[in-house]
């Protein structure tokens, strides 16, 4: 697989519906289908005569469907993707038997001209495919603790841990367990546990040392431009419980999903949490979460 960097945007998607409810009734004569019968028009725009990487999908199958490019799912029946490779991607629809059997088609389409901006960020999180992190404690030794909020710049929190109130070791999580949502150590707890985050899916999966998994989650960017002057540079936002050690502190396990983004570069990520950050005090508490590729 080439490792493009590429971002797959759905600007729209109507669940369980047809492109054209006047030429399609997805409520009548419903039967159990083969994958040969699923019909669907599959569109890459051009430009210049090239095909660029955007494209839309169609279904006109009559069963409730979902599309996707590899990297994001819509259910429904129509979508609009921002495509991930130069050269050949893969786009399927699946659909739903009254059965409950799931028929599966695919479209190869060939893109051209990488026409339509991506997002960076993407590739720096997965490498274009994917890229493992692990605890990163090279900074007081600690990966995970609490702060005061916007006590100094971003910038100086990242790089040197300005305004740092307690940071904790990774192998110190496991008397730390007051903070989960289960009480109980999952072996996360180590500074050799690590996430792998990938492209396909914009899935993270979370392994022990010894590669048992944890948790798995997905990710997105879709808000990562909402950024907080002289402190974020940009907002990660997951499933519940998809990082490592994924709780806010002194919350009783609550698992955040938007995070803000204080450093993402090849090697080092920095994540903080605080609700509702623009209204927050200054030095308020909040949590910070250090990683590193591995």
């Amino acid at each position: 697989m080439k490792k493009y960097i590429l971002l797959s945007l759905v600007a729209g998607a109507m669940m369980f519906a047809s492109c054209d409810p006047k030429e399609d009734n997805t409520t009548s004569q419903i039967v159990v289908l083969t994958p040969d019968k699923i019909n669907a028009e599959v569109t890459v725009l051009q430009k210049d005569g090239k095909n660029i990487n955007k494209a839309t999908v169609c279904n006109h199958t009559p069963l409730p469907s979902k599309i996707s490019n590899g990297v994001v799912t819509v259910n429904g029946a129509y979508a609009e993707f921002t495509l991930f490779l130069l050269g050949e991607n893969t786009i399927t629809v699946t659909a739903l038997n009254p059965d409950g059997t799931e028929i599966t088609k695919e479209w190869k389409v060939n893109v051209e001209v990488m026409d339509v901006p991506v997002p960076p960020e993407y590739a720096t999180l997965t490498g274009g495919f994917e890229k493992t992190w692990t605890w990163d404690t090279e900074l007081n030794g600690g990966a995970w603790g609490n702060f005061g909020y916007r006590g100094d710049t971003g910038e100086n929190f990242a790089q040197n841990g300005s305004g740092t109130w307690w940071s904790c070791a990774p192998a110190d999580l496991s008397g730390q367990m007051n903070h989960s949502s289960s009480g109980n150590p999952t072996g996360e707890e180590d500074d050799n546990a690590y996430m792998v985050w990938s492209l396909s899916g914009t899935r993270i999966q979370t392994f022990t040392p010894e590669g048992k998994l944890v948790r798995q989650g997905t990710f997105s960017l879709d808000n990562y431009g909402t950024k907080i002057d002289d402190w974020s540079i940009g907002t990660l936002t997951t499933t519940a419980e998809s990082i490592l050690f994924p709780w806010q502190i002194n919350s009783g396990g609550y698992a955040p999903t938007d995070f803000q983004v204080i450093m993402l570069n090849e090697n080092k990520m920095v994540l903080t949490f605080i609700k509702d950050p623009e209204n927050a005090g200054g030095w308020s508490e909040a949590t910070f979460w250090r990683f590193k590729t591995k």
